[in-house]
């Protein structure tokens, strides 16, 4: 055998297991790509499955969104209609309350404004009251001074009755011896003269009689209206004054219909009214103006 023929058989052989190689390889290769491929067809089939899950969910996720969106907007527009709702009750709450203020304001004047008429009326009472409390003083001396008075003219009286004891004694004693007088004289003819007798008969003493305001009250009829009345003073003014014989202290009966109201105690009196502190006689009932007054019931 020649030695190109070995060295062919040589080659060929070399050849032939390359040759084996690259089949061996081939195969090989040619099974991992088809894996790969169907690996990738797989995976290509999964994303398409998880795009379609994905658009499926966007568009409901968009649905959603497009429902909650509404929603918004209608809540949106209730919002907007409250707001504007609570601006307009804001509004009238603003409102109402300055007017509260300017009625607050208008309280706070009218009660100080009352507070200094109550202090008025306080002070006109008080001086009322002290103004009585010295009548009811100058009345007590006045009545205790007249006591006096009528003590002192009783023991007079009883000395002026003794002294006319006296002098009936002397005038009898007078006339006795008058009368021998007399039939003396008559003896010699001659008449005597009698004196005319100047003592008062027995029984004729005057007995002094203590007029109080109310006696004197009680005997003159006054009868008229009330014309004003100040309950927080308690005061009351009435139609008559002194021109019809009213005079202080005289006690009046406020009378309407067949009931007494009241009574009042005149303090002061002009011509044709006067004024007095009034008494509740029956709680609950009060003095007003169109009552009648009279002092006797």
């Amino acid at each position: 055998m020649s030695t190109l023929t070995k060295v062919l058989i040589v080659l060929l052989t070399v050849f032939s297991i390359f040759l084996c190689g690259i089949v061996v390889t081939y195969v090989a290769s040619s099974e991992n790509y088809k894996k790969s491929a169907d690996d990738a067809r797989r995976s290509i089939q999964a994303a398409k499955s998880r795009e379609a899950d994905a658009q499926q969910q966007l568009e409901e996720e968009k649905q959603r969104a497009q429902n909650e969106k509404a929603k918004l907007e209608e809540q949106f527009i209730k919002l907007t209609a409250q707001i504007t709702s609570l601006q307009g009750e804001l509004d009238m709450a603003n409102r109402e309350r300055n007017q509260l203020v300017q009625k607050v304001a208008g309280m706070a004047a009218t009660v100080e404004t009352a507070t200094a008429a109550s202090r008025q009326q306080t002070t006109l009472f008080e001086t009322a009251q002290q103004e009585v409390q010295n009548l009811r003083a100058e009345q007590s001396n006045r009545r205790k001074e007249l006591d006096e008075t009528n003590q002192m003219l009783v023991e007079k009286m009883a000395l002026i009755a003794q002294l006319e004891g006296r002098v009936r004694q002397l005038t009898e004693e007078n006339q006795d011896v008058e009368s021998r007088l007399n039939q003396y004289l008559q003896q010699y003819g001659r008449i005597a003269t009698r004196p005319a007798t100047t003592v008062a008969p027995r029984g004729t003493t005057v007995q002094p009689i203590a007029q109080t305001p109310t006696a004197q009250t009680r005997m003159i009829s006054l009868n008229g209206q009330v014309t004003a009345v100040d309950m927080k003073s308690k005061l009351a003014e009435i139609s008559i004054g002194a021109a019809a014989g009213v005079r202080p202290e005289m006690k009046f009966h406020i009378i309407r219909g067949d009931r007494v109201v009241a009574d009042i105690l005149i303090l002061e009196t002009w011509p044709d009214k006067a004024v007095g502190i009034v008494d509740l006689v029956q709680q609950g009932m009060e003095p007003k103006a169109g009552d009648r007054v009279s002092t006797n019931l």
